[in-house]
């Protein structure tokens, strides 16, 4: 009856246990992994907290300087001690606040508000750069998968091919090298299996990494991919203009350089100073008086000036940087087009084409072995032959889909920005 009881406990706490575990999804879709991506990777929360932390430098950066509070006394070494009847004995106090002139606050505090504008495009950046890299990775994963599906399902196909040799064989209608070559080719298949799952693990590691888990997390097979649109060559090149993080960030920085410009201009304008004093004095009456000070440039060839200088050259550089950009983005946009295009068109060729007549050339020849009109050779032939072009189709698909993602990290989402004006 006990031994009834403890296994009824432990059947209990291991239903509880695996009830309060998620359930592993049967298959891992693209959508809910670039989901974690954005959401626990920590390169993401990195430039999240480093744009929050320059929003909290926008305030700061427009206030004015902190006051001066001075406390002095004059007559006596002992502090706060003045000397009876002396009348230049006294305790003082002086309040001094600095007043920046000619508009200085307004542009430091929106030079920290561009420093914002370029973290926000920096992180935007990061974010389209892990997704295009997240979406490689998957499509990786998924053809590795794939590739192992379609040699697990030959290798059943080659596995009749060789019962199929093995038979005629033993009534004298097949020669044993006909069975060596189907063992042959089966060996040649487990080795590329191994390929495969070298592959598959080597993408679900850098999957798992980039959605911030442990490396040896399990995943479930990819979904396929659904084939995605190509658009024209100028409605991407509109859209990488408007929409690249680079080339946004490289805007950002001549704005923000062009303040700081305006800034050094502005720092031949001296700033007042404004002070209150007090002083009391040994039997004579307190003392009130005001004090009004300005900082005079008058080393402005070597500062002012220079800064001046300084700053133009920044415009100038952060100009050239964008227009660099610019060059760049044509290149890259053109590189990952001529790679999309051309992998449609091979997609296109295997399915109408190639797929479909080398199945019928396999079908045929096996048939043909079966009855003895054709060697061994040519149903190998045609079974390779399959075999590799159903890798390369999908191989075709996950590079396809790859070109769309990295010009996606160009132009931005390509489906959302379908049927809007671009700019």
């Amino acid at each position: 009856m006990f031994r009834k009881i403890l296994l009824f406990l432990c059947l209990a706490a291991a239903l509880s246990a695996a009830a309060q575990e998620p359930p592993t999804p049967a298959i891992l879709l693209l959508d809910d992994v670039l989901q974690e991506v954005r959401a626990h990777n920590p390169e993401i929360a990195a430039v999240a907290h480093a744009t929050e932390a320059q929003r909290h430098r926008v305030a700061p950066a427009g206030a004015l300087p902190e006051p001066s509070l001075a406390v002095s006394w004059m007559g006596d070494p002992v502090p706060f001690k003045t000397q009876a009847g002396d009348p230049s004995s006294y305790r003082g106090l002086t309040v001094m606040q600095m007043l920046p002139l000619g508009g200085k606050r307004e542009l430091r505090r929106e030079m920290a508000m561009k420093d914002v504008a370029l973290g926000e495009a920096g992180r935007a950046a990061v974010v389209r750069r892990l997704e295009a890299d997240t979406r490689a990775a998957f499509y990786e994963y998924f053809y590795a998968g794939k590739a192992l599906e379609i040699t697990a399902r030959n290798k059943v196909r080659l596995q009749q091919l060789e019962e199929v040799s093995e038979a005629r064989y033993r009534v004298g209608k097949a020669s044993q090298q006909d069975v060596l070559r189907a063992q042959l080719e089966l060996s040649l298949l487990l080795q590329r299996t191994f390929t495969f799952e070298q592959q598959r693990n080597t993408a679900a590691a850098r999957l798992n990494s980039l959605m911030g888990r442990p490396m040896n997390s399990p995943l479930p097979p990819g979904e396929e991919p659904g084939r995605a649109s190509l658009p024209e060559m100028g409605t991407l090149a509109a859209l990488a203009s408007a929409n690249d993080p680079a080339l946004q960030t490289g805007q950002r920085r001549i704005e923000r350089s062009s303040l700081e410009a305006a800034l050094a201009h502005k720092e031949y304008v001296p700033d007042l100073s404004l002070g209150y004093m007090y002083q009391q004095r040994s039997g004579m009456p307190d003392m009130h008086g005001m004090a009004f000070q300005v900082n005079l440039p008058i080393f402005y060839k070597s500062r002012q000036r220079e800064a001046i200088a300084a700053a133009a050259e920044e415009v100038a550089a952060a100009e050239k940087m964008r227009d660099a950009r610019r060059l760049e983005l044509e290149y890259e946009l053109q590189q990952w087009y001529a790679m999309a295009a051309s992998d449609g068109k091979m997609l296109d060729l295997y399915d109408k084409a190639i797929l479909p007549q080398a199945e019928l050339a396999l079908e045929s020849a096996q048939s043909s072995y079966t009855v003895g009109s054709v060697d061994f050779l040519t149903v190998i032939s045609n079974f390779t032959a399959v075999n590799g072009y159903q890798l390369d189709y999908y191989r075709q698909l996950a590079d396809y889909q790859t070109a769309i993602a990295r010009i996606e990290a160009l132009t931005g989402d390509l489906n959302e920005s379908a049927g809007k004006e671009v700019k």
